[in-house]
């Protein structure tokens, strides 16, 4: 029996039906959710989302659902997997180009950003003082929640969108859902 998956945007709903698998990258990794899974809750990092279709009876099944997802939550129970995303393009609707300039405009802004954002988490305990307090460490999905503009988290989604559309990333990318 296939699982029920939704694909949900604050516009539109993405995608809806039943699924063989549905795999996503969480702040804890990639995960695969099968029919049957564990109820779960968790924060979607910018990654590739994928669905495969589930296979009517002497089908195949169609072919598999792709989209860039930047952020959200994702919920399981009951059998359905719901991902509440708060910006996700179907593969279909990716513009490869202007995801290619995003991604070299990113690139960019990250030649300077590095140095000036790892002086801002270290800031002086107490004024007067020469102690030095450090910020937390905040994982990728974090980040990308609290500073969308931040050029770390532009190449990421750049690059995911990349991916989803099956376009070639550039020489120089890392791997979009790896972080």
């Amino acid at each position: 029996m296939p699982t029920e998956a939704e694909l949900v945007t604050p516009e539109r709903v993405l995608y809806s039906g039943g699924a063989e698998f549905v795999v996503l990258r969480t702040e804890g990794g990639e995960i695969m959710f099968l029919p049957e899974h564990a109820p779960f809750i968790g924060a979607v990092d910018i990654s590739l989302l994928r669905i495969a279709p589930a296979a009517s009876t002497g089908d195949e099944g169609g072919a598999e659902f792709r989209a860039a997802v930047h952020g959200g939550f994702v919920h399981v129970a009951g059998n359905k997997v719901t991902v509440l995303a708060s910006v996700a393009e179907p593969a279909g609707e990716i513009d490869v180009e202007r995801a290619r300039r995003a991604l070299e405009a990113a690139r960019s802004a990250l030649g300077g950003e590095r140095a000036d954002r790892d002086r801002e988490r270290e800031t002086p305990a107490a004024p007067g003082t020469d102690e030095v307090r450090h910020e937390p460490e905040r994982s990728a999905a974090m980040t990308a929640m609290l500073f969308p503009d931040d050029p770390e988290a532009a190449r990421r989604r750049a690059e995911v969108r990349l991916e989803a559309a099956g376009a070639e990333l550039p020489a120089g990318s890392g791997t979009a859902g790896a972080s």
